[in-house]
């Protein structure tokens, strides 16, 4: 025996290097396991010393197998049901520690701990127990963060789902509004119908005005200053002949003895003809003035006209305007709608993905359960088995004890 206690441990020792965990201090040990596995009196009363006492680490053992597992204290103390022992009722006393060792063998292949080993159960020493706690202090982190992500994710999904449901109601909202506004009344339509109409026929009526008028316009403008042209024309000629005849006068006084009366006629119809040819110039003022002035009114009549036209495509630009606010309104929501249809593509993505996990997982805890149902099955079977097997024991110690009676009686009749 302490030759191969002697070989494990030196195996154990060999395999410290090759663990796949951290090797904790007892310091650390002994503070983890008050905090995480023992409660009430046993936490307060478990110290270093305790590390190497082999009660305290079997009773370690028991409260982790019952943390990870949720074992009764009472299923310690069946037989185990894939156990076959000739003499059942031999091993009475030693079924508890059977069964904290099978199930401590689970354990420590799920911690992925190597070489455990009787020896390890009925003299543990104080460097494979840190060994093996160590490596149940990890699994137990592993699980505990675990565990935590998965609640983490489950807390995930239900947002998610609500999000999702949220979304898809405020998108058949979106799509309502849409609807609505991109549907105008039948009153509506009637009048954008008419209203468009009476435009049309306005911007027309007003566009030949416009045009005609402008046309009368230019051409009596035209004619205007043709007949100003003609006008300056004949002064320049006027000028030019008075001019002409000032010098032929000049020149013709000193020739000329002149008759005071034929002076004085000439003189007068000078004048006659100075004041017909002012008459003339007079008038023509008049009649420039009196063109200039229908062109100020004509002008006036016109910049009235453009007026009501501005006012009426100002109008008429307003309501385009908000035509284009209610269409740049209805191209944002869409937008929008866009944007929430991409989020909840991408929420069914993750929710698919979720899923997927959570599939699984289920398969996986099916899986496990099926194999604990199996387990236990065959547990009771072996237990109906022993049991068969105990009566039938039972009943031959009765036989061999009547047999024995009989030939003590015999005995003593010899």
């Amino acid at each position: 025996m302490f030759g191969a206690a002697a070989a494990v441990g030196a195996a154990q020792m060999e395999g410290e290097n090759r663990v796949a965990f951290p090797i904790y201090k007892l310091d650390y040990i002994v503070t983890y396991c008050r905090k995480h596995i023992l409660r009430g009196q046993e936490a307060n009363h478990f110290t270093k010393a305790d590390i190497s006492k082999l009660e305290a680490v079997r009773r370690l053992y028991v409260r982790v197998l019952q943390y990870i597992f949720d074992a009764r204290p009472d299923c310690f103390y069946m037989m185990p049901g894939d156990v076959s022992m000739p003499y059942p009722q031999l091993f009475e006393n030693s079924v508890p520690l059977l069964n904290l060792y099978i199930c401590m063998h689970n354990l420590i292949s799920i911690c992925a701990i190597p070489n455990f080993v009787m020896v390890d159960f009925w003299r543990p020493s104080k460097k494979c127990t840190i060994l093996i706690l160590s490596g149940i202090i990890s699994f137990l982190q592993f699980r505990r963060k675990t565990l935590e992500t998965y609640l983490n994710q489950q807390k995930s999904f239900k947002l998610n789902l609500e999000m999702m449901q949220e979304m898809l109601s405020s998108n058949e909202e979106m799509k309502y509004r849409i609807q609505s506004l991109n549907t105008i009344p039948p009153e509506q339509q009637a009048k954008i119908h008419v209203l468009s109409t009476d435009i049309t026929e306005l911007q027309q009526v007003i566009n030949w005005e416009y045009r005609h008028k402008q046309s009368s316009i230019q051409d009596a403008t035209t004619q205007q200053k043709a007949e100003i042209a003609e006008q300056n024309k004949g002064l320049s000629q006027l000028k030019e002949d008075l001019a002409n005849e000032k010098e032929r006068q000049a020149k013709l006084k000193p020739m000329i003895v002149e008759c005071p009366e034929q002076r004085k006629s000439e003189i007068q119809a000078q004048r006659e003809t100075v004041e017909k040819k002012k008459g003339a110039l007079q008038k023509k003022n008049d009649r420039t003035l009196e063109l200039q002035d229908k062109l100020a009114n004509f002008t006036n009549f016109q910049k009235k006209e453009l007026e009501n036209y501005s006012s009426f495509l100002q109008q008429s630009q307003t309501s385009y305007d908000q035509l284009s606010s209610i269409n740049t309104e209805t191209w944002k929501e869409e937008n929008q709608l866009d944007r929430k249809k991409l989020e909840c593509e991408n929420m069914q993505k993750e929710e698919t993905q979720l899923k997927r996990v959570l599939c699984s997982k289920l398969e996986k805890q099916d899986k496990l359960t099926m194999q604990l149902l199996k387990k236990r099955e065959a547990r009771e079977h072996n237990l109906d088995s022993v049991a068969t097997k105990c009566d039938q024991l039972k009943l031959q110690t009765q036989k061999k004890n009547e047999q024995v009676a009989q030939i003590n009686s015999e005995r003593q009749h010899v």
